[in-house]
């Protein structure tokens, strides 16, 4: 079991423009591991790690609308977990969607942009 209280520590030592990185990294894991057979034990894992980024983003800024749906969807796949694991179409579609949210945060994040790489 991850010990939450040293990632939240670390975590919060980043600035907003990292902690939205790693946020951005933990979804492309989740749509990795959501298409492995090793899913069922290690995205509940991933979920939690997501739905705590989440949380500490959300106390250190006003979270945006965004983020507040990307919170409603990881809930709702934590909660169902064991009955989206068995269907193929639906851990497929968590997949994509971590994805796309990974790709969307990390442009929101900066890190992608010109400056931020030279910085």
């Amino acid at each position: 079991m991850p010990n939450w209280s040293t990632i939240e520590a670390s975590f919060l030592s980043l600035s907003h423009t990292q902690q939205l990185g790693e946020l951005a990294v933990s979804l492309a894991r989740l749509n990795s591991w959501s298409q492995k057979s090793a899913s069922l034990e290690v995205v509940p894992v991933l979920l939690d790690e997501i739905l705590l980024y989440l949380s500490l983003i959300q106390r250190e800024s006003q979270i945006n609308i965004e983020l507040d749906q990307l919170l409603g969807l990881l809930q709702g796949w934590k909660q169902n977990w064991l009955n989206i694991w068995n269907n193929s179409s639906e851990t497929a579609n968590i997949a994509d969607i971590a994805s796309t949210w990974s790709q969307r945060i990390l442009a929101l994040s900066g890190l992608l942009t010109s400056e931020s790489m030279s910085a």
